[in-house]
């Protein structure tokens, strides 16, 4: 309980903020909004790559994206989205579909499907990746979905900041008409103290199915020219100590150079160091047990060629990954991605 309304008061405080932020600055229908804020914008990412496994000498090519979408605002203070991934994994899979309400400049409300805001890299689109795979990190911790609503608060003078707090069911998207006991909350903070300098605070409270975990996160990130610095680490811990403590963290360079071509916009390099301690993502087997990941730690290696950058998005990227598993595990995933990226 006492939990619980530790995560509600964020959301007490950014509703009572919204009163009085910006001097009661609502939107003004007939001065702000024209017909053609009506006008749908719609979407497509697709990413095609194909992959080497240089452990067991196989391969094979994977459509690992093909996202379409659509935005949009039927007034000054509604809008929409509506994402869905057409082959994730092999099978259609709902990204983000969701109603928001802004009602003052700065403050924002969502109910609907989408991911809890928690951590930078589980945030962006695939399109906007660094490296063709995510972290561990991201995909064995964070890759957090469901239905929920979240209240947003940002504020971009002197020291510019976002807050973000949600609540979401714990069902997955096929449940969500269910009543359920046991809710997700999450609380997410991000800051730049200085300019290019971000700093991100993120708290979860997460419970798949019987066994609840909490997580704590950190997060800089520093933008310096073409050059982009980040590290993210977070701490997991299970109720009554079911198991030890988890431990993730990923560092990482990513250095654009500029190509003065009108068919190319730039190249960028990228390293990246990675691991997690043994994981459990709280969920049962069919045979009612938990399981644990292993240890394991990665180096990632990568050039990317971006053709187009902005308002479209085309590229080639190739990345070279190297595994290395703890405790006599034998290493069977090092692999070479080459990938093809489209977004409009």
């Amino acid at each position: 309980m006492k939990m619980k309304k530790l995560i509600l008061l964020p959301l007490l405080f950014l509703a009572f903020v919204s009163l009085y932020a910006e001097g009661g600055d609502t939107l003004i229908p007939s001065a702000r909004f024209t017909k053609k804020d009506y006008i749908p914008k719609f979407t497509a990412t697709i990413l095609g790559r194909y992959e080497y496994n240089t452990n067991l000498n196989k391969h094979h090519f994977e459509l690992r994206h093909t996202r379409i979408g659509v935005t949009g605002s039927v007034h000054p203070m509604f809008s929409y989205m509506a994402l869905v991934d057409l082959t994730y994994g092999g099978a259609f899979s709902p990204v983000a579909i969701f109603a928001q309400f802004k009602p003052v400049k700065g403050l924002s409300m969502l109910i609907g499907y989408d991911k809890m805001p928690f951590s930078s890299e589980n945030l962006l689109s695939p399109y906007q990746y660094y490296f063709s795979d995510k972290s561990f990190l991201t995909q064995k911790i964070t890759a957090w979905s469901d239905v929920g609503g979240v209240v947003a608060y940002k504020w971009d003078k002197v020291v510019p900041f976002e807050i973000k707090a949600g609540v979401f069911n714990s069902g997955g998207f096929h449940k969500q008409m269910q009543f359920q006991k046991n809710l997700n909350y999450v609380v997410r903070g991000t800051f730049e103290f200085v300019k290019g300098l971000r700093l991100s605070l993120n708290y979860a409270a997460v419970k798949p199915e019987a066994l609840r975990t909490h997580n704590a996160d950190v997060e800089l990130a520093y933008d310096w020219n073409g050059l982009h610095l980040e590290a993210e680490y977070i701490y997991k811990w299970y109720n009554d100590r079911l198991f030890a403590p988890t431990h993730a963290f990923y560092g990482f360079a990513f250095y654009k150079i500029p190509i003065e071509k009108k068919w190319l916009n730039h190249l960028a390099l990228g390293v990246r160091y990675d691991a997690i301690t043994p994981n459990c993502n709280g969920k049962l087997t069919d045979d009612g047990a938990y399981v644990l990941d292993p240890y394991r730690q990665r180096i990632t290696a990568g050039v990317t060629l971006m053709f187009v950058e902005s308002p479209f998005r085309a590229g080639i990227r190739l990345n070279y990954e190297k595994n290395f598993f703890h405790k006599g595990i034998p290493c069977d995933q090092d692999r070479l991605i080459l990938e093809l990226i489209t977004h409009i």
